[in-house]
């Protein structure tokens, strides 16, 4: 059997290197002799190229004949020269020659400024047609990431070596794959191969290739020909030169305000297309220095595409330090123009460049008789054409001409889809780790310390194949150990992650999240096991058992927690839920369990008030329409309040006491915390217009969406169902957004109203709770928080009307100080509106810095009930879940 195996493996060899045994190789050195490493070679009648690697070292394939060829890279004068390609390959070594930069003859603006203004005014305004001129395209890609990890923690170094990384051990992930692209986000990727030096073979393309910088201010980085680049960066015109017949102009790239979120560098704008040619930028975003450089090729008549990305990235940080690289080469490039775009327009504007006035004069006699048999344009396109025209734009103009053709390129394009289509087809077929399989296949050759680095992978792969090895490690994912009962364990019987998930989960409890303390229950352990399982259909099954134990209390909590998913598409679920356990009065939106955990056993202030349930619970819920849920649920339950047991803290204080677990509330009434039972409905209706979505496994997915999300909640208690006491009728309105702006500013707003329609039998539970998080310091985010008002003491059993709006800003007041301009800090302005019958108009207001040191947020906060200052104080708060 092992010999036919090998026997077979060299025929799949030999076939292969006869079928790609031809083609063009060698070195590409600089003036100096010294190794271009990445530099671009590309075939512009096949649409087909690759890359050099680090060493300079090229290899592509190509059928037999002649072609021209192109080797680029940023700096160096563009070579074009012939091949003859021959049944053999070619040994071709390529000196690139120094880009010469000339001064170009422009004229100097009226107001005195750089030149650049001029051509990246422009640049900015063509930047939403060049994001739109082509409706869809497919592509090969072959990516490369390879990196090093010169200094790893000891607290990290045993993950990651079962991880196959080790310090000062090159490992290298490489694929190739099939892109399919269609416009407003359709993507497919199709994997060809794969191949990892380490265990892991997770390298996609996708990020670097469908996202070049024409999308940056999409993910929070201001592009240099993005709507607010004039805000944000200073340019500097160094020289211009030809390609290929074309002038480009070489633009010095300067923020105004340095941070995480803007590049500097060089950007090469073509004159009069106003494109980008090219460009090498860095940016710096916490503990991480990145260098970015993209080179676009011409793939169809004025349609450029990326052609060469390479991603240089620096790692120091948290006694870590690591250095990657990504390279990628694109090729096979086939792409379709929008048919609602106007692409003449493109002409048109190089014509305007153009000195000689015949040419001009008789391709304009031409435009105009095709416009004469033309509908007679819109008023925003002779204001477009209008502003082109123009010599001198100004910033104001630049942005509105941007947004004309933003508006224009919209308005003729067909309405936004709401499934958002991408694939990603990959099986373990096509994790290849095959040498010979791979020297066909790859177009940028490994370096000598990545070939050493994949050969380790291989001789460990011959002893990992065998069935012996595999059952192994199968044995290990599963196998119980009677440590695991302390530890914890996950035990995995997945299939793969794509077809089948199953995994059972024991508690580790050595986790600090499994023990808590309360004045109630005095020292707390936790222990939620579970169970998960989900397929390729769309179902999926969770069970969760959650056991714990109250010391002071003597006594054990147990709860089961069974929920079903029977439709992905509809995203249909039931759940039951059943048990005893200790809840918060405010179940909702308490104080966070850690943060009272540390203020009852360090200052001796117990915050939390808690009540005995045991219970019975079922949920139904659907999507009734896209964007459209109904959620129903039942639960019966007995509930009474708990006392304390304990008035233990680490630390006593003379003017301090543990306080009785009695909520504080001066429309409280006695009975309103007896013991009682309940039989309680609950219906939620939620609805988010044009929400869109993307489907995985048969399951929707709703995405982050720009339109409000609208609520109606019914809740009610029926008396003398099951021997119910409580009777009451809650009807609540909402609608909460976030809306992103701005250089990545996001603004996010909820409201809420609410009415008890009948409250003669309404417990203290069932109040109206709001999320008061008072305390000075905070586990967790104080978001849409209260965070001057007494805990319990506002919640209500009558009418109620409450608001949260926040503005969060990358770039507000303290981000301009030089101290804080490269940090990763966010900065934020806050108001919170409560109405109820005890308190009238009550506002708070505040200012806060998030992610100081990537942990500390601290705010200022004061309040205001009917216009009166009532209180102020400072909050922190640390990134926690």
């Amino acid at each position: 059997m092992h010999l036919r195996f090998l026997l077979l493996s060299f025929l799949i060899f030999i076939s292969s290197v006869s079928a790609f045994s031809q083609g063009i190789r060698g070195r590409i050195t600089n003036e100096q002799g010294e190794s271009v490493p990445f530099a671009n070679i590309y075939i512009p009648e096949l649409s087909t190229g690759t890359a050099s690697n680090i060493d300079g070292i090229y290899e592509l394939k190509l059928p037999e004949g002649k072609w021209k060829v192109l080797f680029q890279y940023l700096g160096y004068h563009t070579q074009n020269i012939e091949v003859t390609v021959g049944s053999t390959f070619q040994e071709i070594n390529i000196r690139l020659m120094n880009q010469d930069y000339r001064i170009p003859e422009i004229k100097v603006m009226a107001s005195g400024e750089d030149p650049a203004y001029y051509i990246m005014r422009r640049a900015i305004a063509m930047a939403p047609y060049y994001q739109k001129q082509v409706s869809k395209y497919s592509c090969k890609v072959y990516l490369k990431g390879s990196g090093v990890f010169e200094k790893i923690p000891f607290l990290m170094e045993k993950q990651m070596r079962k991880g196959g990384v080790k310090e000062n051990e090159p490992f290298v992930m490489e694929t190739v794959s099939k892109i399919d692209f269609e416009l407003p986000d359709k993507v497919n990727q199709k994997v060809l191969a794969m191949r990892s030096s380490g265990k892991q073979n997770n390298t996609s393309p996708m990020g670097m290739i469908t996202n070049n910088l024409y999308d940056a201010d999409k993910y929070g980085i201001v592009s240099p020909v993005g709507k607010s680049a004039l805000k944000v960066y200073n340019f500097r015109l160094e020289g211009v030169f030809d390609d290929q017949g074309r002038t480009i102009n070489k633009i010095k790239v300067t923020p105004k305000i340095k941070g995480s979120d803007v590049f500097s560098g060089y950007i090469f704008i073509a004159d009069g297309f106003w494109n980008i040619h090219s460009a090498d930028l860095t940016m710096h975003i916490t503990m991480t220095d990145v260098k970015v450089r993209q080179v676009y090729a011409e793939v169809n008549k004025n349609t450029w595409m990326p052609v060469s990305l390479d991603f240089d990235m620096d790692f120091s940080g948290l006694g870590l330090k690591m250095k990657y690289k990504y390279v990628a080469s694109i090729s096979e490039y086939k792409t379709t123009l929008n048919p609602a775009l106007d692409h003449t327009f493109v002409e048109r504007q190089k014509l305007q460049q153009m000195e000689e006035q015949e040419v001009f004069e008789k391709i304009a006699d031409e435009t105009r008789q095709v416009e004469q048999q033309r509908e007679q344009k819109s008023r925003e396109q002779k204001r477009m054409a209008e502003l082109m025209q123009k010599q001198e734009l100004n910033n104001r103009e630049t942005v509105k001409l941007n947004r004309l053709i933003e508006k224009d390129t919209k308005r003729n394009s067909p309405p936004e889809p709401l499934e958002i289509k991408s694939g990603f087809q990959v099986s373990q077929k096509q994790v290849n780790n095959d040498t010979a399989y791979w020297a066909t296949l790859r177009p940028i050759p490994l370096t000598e310390k990545e070939m050493v680095s994949f050969a380790k992978k291989d001789s460990f792969l011959m002893v990992s194949s065998t069935p012996e090895f595999q059952d192994s490690v199968r044995d290990s994912r599963r196998k119980f150990k009677l440590k695991h009962l302390v530890v914890g364990k996950s035990y995995n019987y997945s299939i793969d992650s794509i077809r089948r998930t199953e995994i059972f989960t024991i508690p580790n409890l050595t986790d600090p999240t499994s023990l808590s303390f309360n004045s109630v229950d005095g020292l707390r352990v936790e222990l939620p096991f579970s169970y998960y399982k989900s397929d390729s259909s769309g179902r999926s099954l969770r069970l969760s058992p959650h056991f714990a134990y109250a010391f002071a209390r003597k006594k054990p909590d147990v709860t089961f927690a069974y929920s079903q998913r029977l439709n992905g598409l509809t995203n249909t679920w039931i759940s039951a839920s059943a048990g005893s356990t200790t809840d918060d009065f405010n179940r909702d939106s308490g104080l966070p369990t850690m943060t009272n955990d540390f203020y009852t056993l360090w200052l001796e202030e117990n915050y939390k008030r808690f009540y005995r349930r045991d219970f019975l619970q079922l949920k139904f819920s659907r999507d009734l329409a896209n964007g459209l849920n109904l959620s129903t649920a039942v639960e019966y339950s007995d509930n009474f309040q708990l006392g304390n047991h304990s008035n233990y803290s680490f630390l006593k204080y003379a003017d301090k006491e543990i306080q009785p677990n009695f909520p504080e509330n001066n429309t409280i009434e006695d009975w309103q915390l007896e013991r009682h039972q309940s039989f309680i409905g609950r219906f939620v209706l939620e609805y988010t217009p044009h929400h869109r979505y993307r489907i995985r496994n048969n399951t929707k997915m709703y995405a982050e969406s720009k339109f409000p999300t609208y609520s109606l909640e019914y809740k009610g208690a029926f008396s003398g169902v099951f021997g119910s006491d409580s009777h009451f009728n809650l009807i609540k309105l909402g609608v909460r957004q976030m809306i992103r702006f701005g250089i990545s500013d996001v603004f996010s707003y909820q409201v809420q109203s609410g009415k008890f329609l009948n409250s003669s039998r309404l417990y203290f539970e069932d109040f109206r709770h709001f999320n008061t998080r008072s305390t000075g310091f905070l586990f967790s985010s104080y978001e849409n928080s209260f965070r001057l008002l007494p805990f319990y003491e506002y919640s209500t059993g009558r009418q109620f009307a409450e608001g949260h709006a926040e503005w969060l800003s990358r770039r507000l007041i303290v981000k301009q100080l030089p101290i804080f301009k490269n940090s990763s800090i966010s900065e934020v302005l806050f108001v919170n509106y409560l109405a109820t019958p005890g308190i009238k108009n009550y506002v708070e207001t505040g200012y806060g810095i998030r992610n100081l040191f990537l942990l500390l947020n601290v705010e200022a906060v004061a309040g205001f009930e009917n216009g009166k200052f009532r209180s102020s104080g400072i909050r922190v708060s640390l990134n926690m879940p």
